[in-house]
């Protein structure tokens, strides 16, 4: 994606993306740095809703008019090429990334990792059931990217017939997270594929839709901050957000659908935060926009959708490998810790900074040599 105008984009969106990819990077580092303290506190688990967002943003960037076809060729194209890298080049990286931490990683290893990619080691094993990893692929997100793909098949068939009828959009809404709901309530396994997710992510992409249509970041970029109703609008939906974070916690667990502590039933409090913390962060967005040299750094991280999709398998890894345990085998020392452990963590940021800075230019690149 680019940052003009001309495609119908705002600036603050790419601030929301690195936003987003920030979180990411961040929450992952906090979740190593708690682990074993207990609970996830709720602030962390309002901002891991963010991740919601990037569904939504697919929605809002809808444009009517191309048909099933033609947007889901689109779309198909950079997912499958996202796949692609998933199974073959991160794998690789991060298998060179764990030995080089003492993580007793290898071929056979190398090669669980990459079959992995075809999410089918998940299926029809129970949300709480856990399943062997390969150790250079721990906590790799593949779901999301499967999960995009699906929820694409479900919106792009659906979103030019009812762009214009809101109330027809709501009740679509409404039918996609029952559907959601009533398996989590119904059954207790995951599908291949993680079609189980499709529902409620392709939900948050007509929320996007209409988010859009009724031109929210342009609504929240023409105000001023100096606005007491501007302030309000934000703190108001920081609120509401935060209290419900409180009572129905959400948790950090979208791709095992743990949506709640109420089963299925969790689907709909966690759709309306998904949605709120979506506008928190735009509003978060505009404001950091408007500081020269820290929204440039984020407009950089979140300037292309590929770079998203390839930092959420990826982040996760170089976060991850050098300070978590996995079958008692530490990836490094044990008694690393103070000035070295900060110095590591950083280095895992700015790592992942250039990864989506550059690496999607680099792809384009092979991309445009083998054209």
């Amino acid at each position: 994606m680019t940052n003009t105008e001309a495609d119908g984009r705002v600036g603050s969106l790419d601030v929301f993306k690195g936003l987003g990819i920030f979180f990411i990077a961040v929450l992952h580092l906090a979740i190593v740095a708690r682990s074993g303290m207990g609970g996830t506190p709720p602030v962390v688990q309002a901002l891991y809703l963010g991740l919601m967002g990037f569904f939504i943003m697919s929605g809002y960037f809808f444009r009517p008019g191309r048909g099933f076809k033609g947007n889901m060729g689109r779309r198909f194209r950079i997912l499958f090429l996202a796949l692609i890298v998933s199974a073959i080049a991160l794998p690789i990286i991060c298998c060179a990334w764990c030995y080089v931490w003492g993580q007793p990683t290898g071929l056979e290893d190398l090669i669980d990792c990459m079959a992995r990619t075809f999410a089918v080691e998940r299926s029809f094993v129970d949300f709480d059931g856990k399943v062997p990893w390969a150790i250079c692929g721990f906590s790799m997100g593949y779901y999301f990217l499967w999960t995009m793909m699906g929820s694409f098949v479900i919106f792009y068939a659906i979103a030019d017939r009812i762009r214009n009828n809101l109330k027809l959009g709501l009740i679509v809404i409404a039918i996609l997270v029952c559907i959601t709901a009533a398996y989590r309530e119904l059954c207790d396994f995951t599908l291949p594929f993680y079609i189980n997710l499709w529902p409620i992510s392709a939900a948050f992409m007509v929320c996007g839709m209409y988010l859009s249509k009724y031109d929210l970041v342009k609504k929240v970029e023409g105000s001023s901050v100096r606005d007491p109703k501007w302030w309000g609008l934000f703190l108001g939906c920081t609120a509401c957000l935060f209290v419900m974070v409180y009572v129905f916690s959400p948790g950090i667990t979208f791709d095992l659908m743990h949506f709640g502590d109420y089963g299925g039933y969790s689907a709909f409090p966690y759709m309306i935060e998904g949605v709120l913390a979506f506008v928190m962060i735009v509003y978060l967005s505009f404001f950091i926009s408007k500081i020269p040299l820290v929204s440039t750094v984020f407009k950089k991280l979140g300037k292309h959708t590929m770079g998203i999709l390839l930092l959420h398998v990826f982040i996760a890894k170089m976060a991850l490998a050098p300070f978590f345990t996995f079958d008692d085998v530490n990836c490094i020392t044990a008694d690393l810790s103070g000035t070295p452990r900060i110095v590591f963590a950083f280095a895992v940021l700015i790592t992942s900074y250039l990864v989506c800075a550059y690496g999607p230019a680099l792809v384009k690149k092979l991309r445009s040599r083998d054209q």
